[in-house]
């Protein structure tokens, strides 16, 4: 079945060496003033030219990333409380939004594809074709929803800048009929692992803690 365009974000496929139920979250945080949302599933990165460790949703580049965003917790200023949330809307916190970040280096995603370098007609259940395993990937930031939270994060291109932010590992193949799990149509889904990010690499490649 053809895959359609859908994107998720970065959904967490495999944990490294932490296990359920955080998988290797560490606790980030973001200022209330920053007025970017953070979608759950999104890339982010340490504030750029602040040695604050504060972290925000990621811009698509060589940048070292923070890790992938998995929720946060705030005191609201209009709810008088404090809130979890799925994501980050922006607005609304009385100081810092306390967030969950997954940075183990080892940590799996799965994550949807964009554009004719991802897949491979003639690609079969017996052969796998020509794919772009073990290449580096680049990502968009997409357009994530408040009505449930989501990331709308996808790979857009691979290509051998060592300091992309992640590394194709294998595809979704399973199970069959799902969306994202035909490598041979455009759209597949691909299980990615951190390439360029704060505990796995010194900013030059897959250098860092494998």
């Amino acid at each position: 079945m053809a895959n359609t365009f859908a994107p998720f974000g970065f959904r967490q496929y495999q944990g490294g060496a932490g296990g359920a139920p955080t998988f290797g979250q560490s606790v980030r945080y973001v200022a209330s003033g920053n007025a970017t949302p953070i979608y759950f599933g999104d890339p982010v990165m340490p504030v750029i030219g602040a040695a604050t460790g504060y972290i925000t949703q990621a811009a698509p580049g060589t940048t070292t990333l923070a890790g992938i965003f998995m929720g946060c917790k705030y005191v609201s200023v209009a709810q008088k409380r404090t809130v979890w949330s799925d994501y980050w809307p922006g607005s609304d916190a009385n100081g810092d939004v306390e967030c969950y970040v997954i940075d183990d280096p080892s940590s799996r995603f799965l994550v949807q594809t964009s554009g004719s370098a991802f897949f491979n007609a003639g690609y079969t259940s017996s052969v796998r074709g020509t794919l772009p395993v073990g290449q580096y990937a680049q990502f968009s930031i997409g357009t994530g929803t408040t009505i449930n939270g989501l990331s709308g994060a996808f790979l857009s291109s691979v290509g051998t800048t060592a300091t992309f932010p992640f590394i194709i590992i294998d595809y979704q193949t399973f199970p069959p009929g799902q969306n994202g799990t035909d490598p041979s149509t455009q759209f597949p889904n691909v299980i990615v692992g951190f390439n360029n990010e704060i505990m796995r690499s010194n900013g030059a490649g897959p250098t860092g803690i494998a």
